[in-house]
């Protein structure tokens, strides 16, 4: 069974406390929860800060057992940055990062798709992350983008971040119409599943776990990951854990898919 998690690290932030104070709350939900891949949303990188580890690095400093892949979305003047990372058992195959559009300056923040290919039981697994837009229009123009990016690669493929948009929205309408299941509503419909922390309650569920069509079939479990009440909390998030039952066959990564994937990296 492959666990798989999707969690929003709220950077910096310090809403719910300083990073110092946040930090072990993550690592002891690692270390309790044991994802083999984990997506990680809102990454600071601070050369000021633990010698300009970025986060992901430090959490897997302390849990171990895991490879990082860390890229920025954003560069701030100082050298500060915020991105996406993937946490994984074992290494990724080939790392993509795929910009995405942005509409103006409503939505500020440059973002961005990290996508990463795995081995896996039966066969490469592509896993994307995501951390959309709050901005309705940049949000559809974001979607159009991912699923575009989607449908260029062959294999199966998960989705999983903070899209900033609700389950009744637009931009979650065209992600289910384009192939892809929503990890909660497949198993959990009756469930509101807030994901987003607001007046110390959750109260929105903007983070998912997406599967393609190939992938849903073996989906066995999902859940949120809580780090219990009061405001001492991890993130202004919850995070989202699914299991996945992956064949009991170990099969190698065939050479064209591989190649497919760098041909397309060179674009």
């Amino acid at each position: 069974m492959m666990r798989l998690l999707s969690f929003n690290l709220n950077a910096y932030g310090e809403r719910h406390g300083p990073w110092s104070a946040r930090r072990p709350l993550v690592a002891a939900m690692l270390a309790e929860q044991r994802p083999d891949l984990v997506a990680l949303q809102a990454v600071a990188r601070d050369p000021a800060i633990e010698s300009g580890r970025d986060q992901a690095a430090q959490l897997a400093g302390d849990v171990g057992g895991y490879d990082v892949v860390y890229r920025p979305a954003a560069r701030d003047a100082d050298g500060r940055e915020q991105g996406l990372a993937l946490l994984s058992r074992v290494p990724a195959l080939a790392v993509r990062v795929q910009p995405l559009s942005r509409r103006g300056d409503d939505d500020p923040h440059d973002r961005v798709l990290l996508h990463g290919l795995y081995p896996a039981p039966g066969g490469p697994l592509h896993v994307v992350c995501a951390h959309l837009s709050w901005v309705d229009e940049q949000a559809r123009d974001n979607v159009d983008e991912l699923l575009a990016y989607l449908a260029a690669l062959a294999g199966p493929t998960l989705v999983l971040g903070d899209f900033n948009q609700t389950p009744g929205s637009d931009a979650l309408a065209r992600l289910v119409r384009g192939g892809l299941v929503d990890a909660w509503s497949a198993l959990r419909p009756d469930a509101p599943g807030h994901t987003f922390y607001e007046a110390g309650a959750l109260a929105r569920r903007i983070d998912y776990l997406l599967l393609d069509r190939r992938l849903a079939p073996r989906l066995r479990g999902v859940s949120l990951v809580l780090d219990g009440p009061g405001e001492r909390r991890a993130s202004d998030h919850a995070g989202v854990l699914a299991l996945l039952a992956m064949p009991d066959e170990r099969a190698d990564v065939a050479p064209s898919t591989r190649q497919g994937f760098r041909q397309r990296s060179a674009r």
